[in-house]
């Protein structure tokens, strides 16, 4: 796997595992009878573990989706914290969600590129194919 893969995959990593923290926290800390907070908890974790398992088998596709979906949820946690007129909890995903968009960018950038080095063996596709038969 390559380096943009590997960046893509640890920043996704990092995204999934602050946000699973902060569920987390927010779940067993002085408001857990609350039912959003398990709901939060539930749907952070089973990111998580869905972005390890993607890792895992080394899908750049799945790693590059499950970025695109932290890039969201730190995008609307940081909307959530301008409204609640936080720094902390603004600044932070904020910042999460452009580096995840970046890495998540960079990585599609160089899927790209490297699809336009290989040539295509299918003739069907490839008019330059060196077996094809009039």
């Amino acid at each position: 796997m390559t380096k943009s893969f590997w960046l893509c995959a640890v920043m996704t990593l990092l995204s999934a595992s602050v946000s699973a923290g902060f569920s987390l926290v927010g779940l067993f800390g002085p408001g857990s009878g609350d039912s959003f907070a398990r709901y939060a908890a539930s749907r952070s974790v089973a990111l998580l573990l869905t972005v390890v398992i993607a890792i895992c088998v080394r899908s750049r596709m799945a790693v590059a989706v499950l970025g695109i979906a932290m890039t969201v949820v730190q995008a609307f946690d940081g909307v959530i914290g301008a409204l609640t007129h936080d720094p902390s909890k603004t600044y932070g995903p904020f910042a999460f969600a452009v580096l995840n968009a970046l890495v998540v960018i960079w990585l599609r950038e160089e899927r790209k590129r490297s699809e336009d080095r290989v040539p295509a063996t299918n003739p069907d596709t490839n008019p330059t194919f060196p077996y094809r038969t009039p």
